[in-house]
């Protein structure tokens, strides 16, 4: 399959790659990787990886707090130029949680085509883990990281009637489940997915008081998806 434009316009591409598991980088992913004219990232790390992966070193951008100008002029200006654009975050399917929705904006302000190449997401795993009923739930995000403001947030959703999908940074999980279990109470079902397709992936169902207790034999850098139940 092409995937470099052929009629005029630049394209913008949101490139999957894997979420623990590196054989699970899509192989249209590896392709745009070594095919299209500018390749952002978010940092320089995973960048590395996925290069290697792909059997290339190629110089790229980065999308991070000190890059973003920077980053978001040389985008517009390779789209305008009728360029190939990929874009591919740290972990998983790019939009939810990292910046690639300024980029797919740009793309569709100036006209450009903008493609999605699907592969794993730790949203859509966790979901396919969890024993109760989700198939309709809120997403709650990633959360405000003061203690304070996080609670009144968790507390402002406990009324929902539907699972919450949260997620965050691996060493806050600890306080994010005791904030939970203050909003919603000790006996609220939850489910916790952790390092999901990872070598020490996990999957752990109980009642708010529960995990809250698992979690302080964990370690503080397990990626995580916590899906709380409906009241």
């Amino acid at each position: 399959m092409n995937l470099v434009a052929t009629d005029g316009r630049g394209r913008l591409t949101m490139a999957s790659t894997h979420i623990g598991d590196p054989s699970d980088i899509p192989q249209r992913s590896l392709d745009a990787l070594r095919h299209a004219d500018l390749l952002i990232f978010e940092e320089d790390r995973p960048a590395r990886s996925f290069l290697k992966a792909a059997g290339v070193h190629r110089d790229y951008l980065r999308y991070s707090e000190h890059d973003q100008k920077h980053t978001l002029a040389e985008c517009e200006a390779a789209l305008k130029k009728g360029q190939w654009v990929a874009y591919m975050s740290d972990q998983g399917t790019p939009g939810l949680a990292d910046p690639g929705r300024d980029l797919v904006s740009i793309a569709y302000r100036l006209g450009a085509k903008v493609q999605v190449i699907p592969g794993p997401s730790s949203l859509t795993a966790a979901i396919a883990a969890c024993p109760f009923d989700c198939w309709a739930f809120h997403y709650l995000g990633f959360l405000p990281q003061e203690p304070g403001r996080r609670l009144t947030a968790l507390r402002a959703a406990a009324g929902m009637t539907r699972p919450m999908v949260i997620m965050d940074t691996p060493y806050r999980l600890k306080h994010l489940l005791g904030s939970c279990q203050q909003a919603f109470g000790a006996s609220r079902r939850a489910f916790l997915a952790l390092d999901i397709t990872g070598a020490s992936e996990e999957f752990l169902s109980g009642n708010l008081a529960e995990l809250v207790r698992h979690a302080e034999k964990l370690g503080t850098k397990l990626n995580f998806v916590l899906i709380i139940d409906g009241a």
